[in-house]
């Protein structure tokens, strides 16, 4: 028996370290023979020794690049050691040779996913799945990379097939309704996390999911609201889309008066509401919930009594900053078509502040499709002469709401000349017209509340250092579904013979798990700063913050021992 034939032994028998050395042996003696690289390749794969997997799987495949399995392997390894590229290549050339592998195609979509190659990984998805419908995994992958990019009734599709695959994992019907609640197809969402509520009723995000569709469907009229789904728990079989949900609660009241108490702890005013008077239609004579329905009412007066001070401060001051804190408490509260009305207000008064950063807002314009409208009043006040920086942005993040990221990224270069005009004007002058553009060289990566500000603003005042035109950008960690090309047009136009720097300081990057991966391969070389700080102080700062945002209205110690 030769080394080979006793590595292939060891292999049969699941003995990895002695194949490992019986196959390097068989090398020796034999240095041409690729099968006992591949071979190696496997032992060492077992090992999960990935560096070595990788250069005999190479090796293999200098010797027989007709063999595909070798390029699989490859491939499989080099995902574990989060090299993306590399790893597109090596699928690539397994389905040149073997074009009918599902798995092949699936985990070529996971690379290209992970380089932000997303309508590639689509593709790639969509045909594992077309070569085998009934693949776990690949569904739900394909389903959360359209949901990222706005497909939402093909996400929908996927979503129902992996529910179909795997009807045990309850988190891909809380996925299901999300997607449903983004295409304002509300009594389909609510219904659905109704039936996650009977599995896992303790899931805050369904809470607030739940909450949120509740409250736009009752919004404008809370008490026919509650007329309706009474009348549903009594007829269910009337209420078709609602059926399955319905019965559940007829079935499980205790379980949904939980429920109804988490939406309360959540301030989901109108779905505990709602919910507490379902239940009432079960059990009439149930003390508790008249109890928890008292208490939800006060809770509603106190919040709407806390408006008031936000509706005086507008009467007594009619400025942008008092209607944008009444449009803040309004989205609190779930009220977003007045809290729009009021946004819409803040701007029109101050078309220069900087609109483009506030997610609650654009999340409020995004609930009552009024994404569009605002692009078309940020476009107004473009129209006019020496706009300011902000003005660009705000046009820029509105045009990005829509997904109309070309005509953003332009708008984004414009703001950035403008920006160098302003600040920088012998630069501007010099090379106004550069159309390249430029990577970041250095990023603040954290930590919240730890000095970023501070630090970027140290930085930026040197003589060799041009700004970005937001001093965050949260590409990424959690806008990187927007492409490098919108990321890369934040910064300045920089000429390769100028010894000139440019970055970023984005706080969510500290802990944002896909960040160092993505960071590493676009950018290996970049400068990353990390600031500390005593968690306690950052704590306390980051409270005050909370409160000058209007976003925190209990005490400081109120907040600690809530958490």
């Amino acid at each position: 028996m030769n080394y080979y034939e006793l590595g292939e032994k060891f292999l049969e028998q699941q003995n990895w370290e002695e194949a490992v050395t019986s196959y390097r042996q068989a090398i020796k003696l034999n240095p041409t023979f690729s099968w006992s690289y591949y071979k190696l390749g496997q032992a060492l794969t077992q090992l999960q020794n990935w560096e070595e997997a990788i250069t005999a799987y190479q090796k293999a495949i200098k010797l027989n690049s007709d063999f595909p399995w070798s390029y699989h392997h490859l491939g499989n390894a080099l995902l574990q050691l989060e090299k993306w590229a590399e790893a597109v290549n090596a699928y690539q050339s397994f389905l040149k040779l073997h074009s009918d592998n599902c798995w092949a195609y699936h985990k070529l979509g996971e690379a290209l996913f992970k380089l932000g190659e997303f309508d590639k990984a689509i593709l790639s998805y969509q045909r594992a799945i077309q070569l085998n419908p009934e693949i776990k995994g690949t569904n739900q992958k394909l389903a959360e990379i359209l949901f990222q990019t706005g497909k939402l009734q093909a996400a929908e599709t996927a979503y129902r097939q992996t529910i179909k695959l795997n009807p045990e994992v309850v988190w891909y019907r809380q996925c299901l309704g999300d997607v449903l609640l983004k295409q304002k197809r509300l009594d389909e969402a609510i219904a659905t996390y109704l039936e996650v509520a009977q599995i896992t009723p303790h899931l805050t995000w369904m809470h607030l999911q739940l909450g949120d569709a509740f409250a736009q469907i009752g919004q404008s009229n809370l008490d026919q609201t509650i007329n309706y789904y009474c009348e549903a728990i009594k007829n269910p079989d009337l209420y078709p889309i609602y059926q399955k949900s319905l019965y559940l609660i007829k079935a499980n009241p205790e379980l949904y008066l939980e429920l109804g108490n988490y939406l309360a702890q959540e301030n989901q005013i109108y779905g505990a509401i709602i919910i507490y008077y379902l239940l009432l239609e079960i059990l009439p004579n149930q003390i508790e919930i008249y109890r928890q329905l008292g208490k939800i009412f006060r809770q509603k007066i106190q919040l709407e009594q806390q408006l008031n001070s936000f509706y005086s401060a507008v009467e007594a001051n009619q400025d942008s900053q008092s209607y944008y804190h009444l449009g803040l408490a309004l989205t609190k509260q779930q009220k977003w078509l007045e809290a729009t009305i009021n946004y819409y207000r803040a701007i029109e008064l101050n078309p220069d502040f900087a609109w483009w950063s506030d997610i609650r807002m654009w999340e409020t314009f995004q609930k009552q499709d009024k994404l569009q409208k605002t692009v078309n009043l940020f476009q107004e006040f473009i129209d006019f002469p020496n706009n300011s920086v902000c003005r660009y942005l705000n046009l820029a993040e509105a045009l990005t709401q829509v997904n109309r990221k070309t005509e953003a990224i332009e708008i984004y270069q414009t703001a950035s000349q403008q920006q160098i005009k302003q600040n920088y004007p012998n630069f501007f002058l010099k090379f106004q017209n550069l159309a390249q553009i430029s990577t970041p060289n250095f990023l603040v990566i954290g930590v919240k509340k730890g000095g970023t500000t501070s630090i970027y603003h140290y930085l930026i005042q040197h003589p060799q250092i041009l700004p970005a035109i937001k001093k965050e950008i949260d590409f990424w960690s959690f806008y990187f579904h927007r492409g490098l090309d919108w990321y890369r047009a934040h910064f300045p136009v920089i000429p390769d013979s100028e010894k000139l720097l440019t970055g970023e300081a984005s706080p969510s990057y500290f802990d944002a798990p896909d960040t160092p991966t993505r960071l590493f391969h676009f950018f290996p070389k970049i400068k990353l700063i990390v600031l500390l700080r005593n968690p306690v102080d950052r704590t306390i700062s980051n409270y005050y913050h909370e409160v000058r945002s209007n976003t925190e209205n209990m005490s400081v110690e109120q907040v600690i021992n809530s958490r």
